[in-house]
């Protein structure tokens, strides 16, 4: 008698997967079979929910790999610690991707868009993501409930405004960590005192970008 056989998945997905497991393996970061399933039911689930939401403008399977999940998970080797803030998250980026592979630790996502922070509590319920907690608010005011070990932006503001809204996380030694593109001296400068900004650059196999990482913290 011939096994019977669940659904095979789809050119899209294979597709997907291959990039992802590439990527995942280029950049040296471990994930388990399982969590590259739900690495790529994030996606879907960002497929579907943004014809309504208009939640990314990157569509293509391939390229969302590497923008959004390979682009999020980059900053594993700076965190530091078991509780972060993402600011201004968005469609969850980065914190879903580095909670799917970090259950261990726990992300506030937080944005001041009621339409998203739906599709992310959507996405935790989906996925089963205990360790996520979408919150609507904003970065300067929100209510996020202390301690953290870092606040996380991703392609949110220039630096300067970043430090002003992250002001009461940074007099507290906790430091911000701002994703972004290309970082030109003028923003760097802009940064006032008493903060220290190290850049460090990001390697997303499959852009072409610059991607940085600017690290702020108190002196």
């Amino acid at each position: 008698m011939s096994e019977i056989q669940g659904p095979q998945p789809g050119p899209e997905f294979i597709a997907q997967r291959a990039v992802l497991d590439d990527g995942l393996e280029e950049m040296g970061i471990s994930a388990s079979p399982d969590q590259r399933d739900q690495l790529l039911a994030f996606l879907t689930l960002l497929q579907r929910w943004n014809r309504a939401y208009n939640l990314t403008a990157i569509v293509q399977p391939a390229e969302m790999v590497a923008r959004h999940l390979l682009d999020s998970l980059s900053i594993l080797p700076y965190l530091s610690g078991r509780r972060f803030l993402d600011a201004g998250t968005g469609a969850g980026l980065p914190g879903i991707p580095l909670a799917i592979v970090h259950p261990d630790r726990e992300f506030i996502l937080l944005d001041s868009n009621g339409k998203k922070v739906r599709f992310l509590r959507q996405v935790r319920r989906e996925l089963a993501l205990a360790n996520v907690e979408p919150v609507q608010g904003r970065l300067e005011n929100g209510r996020v409930a202390a301690p953290l070990d870092a606040v996380v932006a991703r392609a949110l503001a220039p630096l300067e405004r970043l430090v002003h809204w992250s002001r009461r996380w940074l007099d507290q030694g906790v430091p911000l960590l701002a994703m972004k593109g290309d970082l030109s001296e003028s923003e760097l400068l802009a940064v006032p005192e008493p903060y220290n900004v190290r850049v460090d650059e990001l390697k997303i196999p499959g852009l072409r970008v610059r991607r940085c990482l600017a690290t702020v913290e108190k002196r």
